[in-house]
């Protein structure tokens, strides 16, 4: 089986979503697999009408794009695209892995975050951080189009960041059965904060508990991140500051080869 892995970002990727997709690169290479990265040439996959009136998020844009170039890639004879995430940090290298045969995957979600009652919440979901199509299964077809006619019927200015993201993935869960991949954890801010600082371990091992599997990569949900140190307003897209999500590569980096569990031991 032909796979190819592929990623996106700008050229001006700070040091720590370098390391995110250094640890992609350096899986992909260790599985056999074929590697493409491609820069704002993305956007090409999106059409010019979509691009001359786009919302304010860009989310939606490279939501649609990344369909679009799967669907390229499987064109030119792969068996199976592999979309990543640029910031997906593969921690555990040697126990990552991508299942065959499953047709199309998309990515459990357990999202963790305070409520306006300040009440600690977690919400399973499915994201697109991670997706996984094979060859002819109709679903990539399916969700491109889908993408599509969202933009032809929802205004720019209604369209919000997660319309063709996790909303519309989650949605589709509870109509549509569709194979899940287990193995890499969403780090919303709340739980970033917890990881960095080394306070609440609850959080994480609640967190841990709701998700109900050992993974072996995480989602480091740059485009949710706040500066909000309880990160609260998590549908707030503000970049948290860079130490700390470096801080955060290097804690999940150091605990490769004993845990599965991103959780901070306490002295």
């Amino acid at each position: 089986m032909r796979n190819i892995v592929v990623q996106s970002y700008r050229n001006d990727a700070p040091e720590w979503l370098q390391r995110c997709m250094q640890s992609v690169r350096q899986w992909t290479q260790s599985q056999g697999y074929d590697y493409l990265f491609v820069d704002d040439r993305l956007f090409a996959y999106v059409p010019s009408h979509i691009r001359a009136n786009p919302p304010s998020s860009i989310l939606p844009l490279t939501d649609l794009a990344r369909l679009g170039l799967l669907k390229e890639q499987l064109a030119k004879g792969y068996d199976r695209a592999i979309w990543i995430d640029a910031d997906v940090l593969v921690f555990r290298p040697e126990q990552f892995r991508i299942p065959e045969g499953k047709g199309a995957m998309l990515c459990h979600e357990v999202w963790t975050h305070i409520d306006s009652k300040d009440v600690v919440q977690h919400q399973t979901r499915v994201n697109n951080a991670v997706m996984v199509f094979e060859r002819g299964h109709p679903l990539l077809d399916f969700l491109h189009h889908a993408a599509l006619e969202l933009f032809s019927h929802i205004a720019p200015e209604r369209m919000h960041p997660w319309t063709i993201g996790t909303e519309f993935f989650t949605n589709l869960s509870r109509l549509y059965p569709v194979y899940l991949l287990t193995q890499v954890a969403c780090l919303s801010p709340l739980l970033i904060d917890a990881l960095c600082a080394g306070k609440q371990p609850e959080l994480l091992r609640d967190h841990a508990k709701h998700f109900g599997h050992p993974f072996h990569a995480a989602n480091l949900c740059r485009s949710s991140t706040t500066d909000n140190s309880q990160g609260t307003d998590a549908h707030t897209p503000w970049p948290a500051p860079a130490t700390k999500m470096e801080w955060a590569v290097e804690i999940l980096s150091a605990r490769s080869k004993t845990s599965t569990r991103p959780e901070r031991s306490q002295n």
